[in-house]
């Protein structure tokens, strides 16, 4: 972007739902849904209440194998 100057500025926007929104949906408030509607012009009425006790975890789990096993299973679709 650029000013009446001419002077360039960079801007960055974001506008995305970080990974913990399917927290969200379990709670009762779907909130990327909502917003699905809300961009179609859709009514979507306030979320009044949610479900508490609800947790949401992220975990990775690494695997080592033989790329021999792996190209088996991406050009066939099995071992």
């Amino acid at each position: 972007m650029s000013d009446a100057e001419g002077h360039l500025y960079i801007l960055e926007i974001n506008p995305r739902f970080p990974a913990w929104v399917y927290l969200t949906a379990a709670a009762g408030q779907n909130q990327p849904v909502a917003l699905a509607k809300i961009a179609m012009g859709e009514g979507v009425e306030p979320y009044a209440d949610y479900q508490a006790g609800k947790l949401f975890v992220r975990y990775s789990w690494d695997h080592i194998a033989d790329i021999a096993d792996f190209q088996q299973i991406s050009a066939f679709g099995e071992l």
